[in-house]
């Protein structure tokens, strides 16, 4: 008999699987649009919503779908500073970083540094946390919205309106060293095998005499930076809180988005939530929350 074959296990989109080198992630590329392209956020919890779809094509068209929603607390950020930086055949070169509105250097564009507000968040955090956000337009319109907003309060609900699309960048919820099977999802050996069952069944070839990288083996679960991609935004409003408030969190205090989905990192995690590089999908209208057993 031949025997049952199967596809490769584990995925190796993600290499290598290291620990995160910061917890507020790094946004790399943003996608094209007009005014601030992304807001900071803190994970406060999950909720029932109850949904309905906006595809005629739908078996549940004008039918309320219950379906999991996370809320994320978002305060007001501060426009501190902008760095300008400058194209060149090895990538780009950052020539300055100011706080001031006059003298700047000649760039082909810049970044704004945005400063978040955690006394006004639900949780006790006392250090705020900066970043790198880019603003939508050439080097001209940066420069006027920043010498215009500097020192000032910024709203997400002036940069994003209920039903949009938008990608959640964050670090995922870490588990340590774990082996090969939960690390790959790598099959079981069979139970009469040698020393152990949970590993993988060859470690490579005699020859050459080495292990090759591709092979699933323990090490860093978790902790990873990841993008989740077109989430929808539910609702955008001010201070959602059940009667004893959000568990391990407290109560928000400022404005809240209510995503569609679920969210990478526990509760507390830090999030950049940035405009979606590839928008599709049909969007789910809001018909109610579902906190302490009742609908609101």
């Amino acid at each position: 008999m031949t025997k049952e074959g199967t596809p490769r296990r584990g995925s190796l989109q993600f290499t290598p699987r290291k620990r995160a080198k910061k917890l507020l992630p790094r946004v790399r590329s943003w996608a094209k649009g007009k005014g601030v392209l992304g807001f900071i956020g803190y994970k406060v919890g999950m909720v029932t919503a109850m949904v309905q779809t906006t595809n005629p094509q739908s078996p549940f068209v004008g039918k309320e779908v219950v379906k999991a929603a996370t809320v994320v607390e978002i305060p007001p950020m501060i426009l501190r500073a902008i760095r300008c930086y400058k194209k060149t055949p090895y990538g780009n070169k950052l020539i300055g970083e100011t706080s001031k509105t006059k003298d700047l250097p000649k760039a082909d564009f810049a970044r704004l540094i945005f400063e978040t507000q955690t006394k006004k968040a639900g949780f006790p955090k006392k250090t705020p946390d900066y970043a790198e956000i880019a603003y939508g337009g050439d080097f001209e319109s940066t420069v006027k919205f920043f010498s215009e907003n500097l020192n000032k309060e910024i709203k997400v609900s002036e940069i994003f309106k209920e039903n949009d699309f938008l990608d959640v960048t964050g670090v995922t919820k870490g588990k340590g060293l774990q082996g090969p099977v939960r690390r790959f999802g790598v099959r079981l050996l069979p139970s009469k095998v040698e020393k152990s069952r949970r590993k993988p069944g060859s470690l490579g070839p005699w020859t050459p005499e080495r292990t090759p990288w591709q092979v699933a083996m323990a090490g860093q679960t978790g902790y990873h930076t990841r993008t989740e991609y077109n989430k929808q935004i539910l609702k955008i409003g001010e201070k959602l809180n059940p009667k004893s408030g959000w568990k391990k969190y407290g109560k928000i205090q400022s404005e809240y988005m209510l995503i569609l989905g679920s969210v990478q990192g526990p509760i507390k995690r830090t999030l950049v939530l940035r405009r979606p590089h590839r928008k599709g999908g049909y969007a789910q209208e809001l018909k109610g929350i579902i906190m302490d057993g009742e609908k609101q």
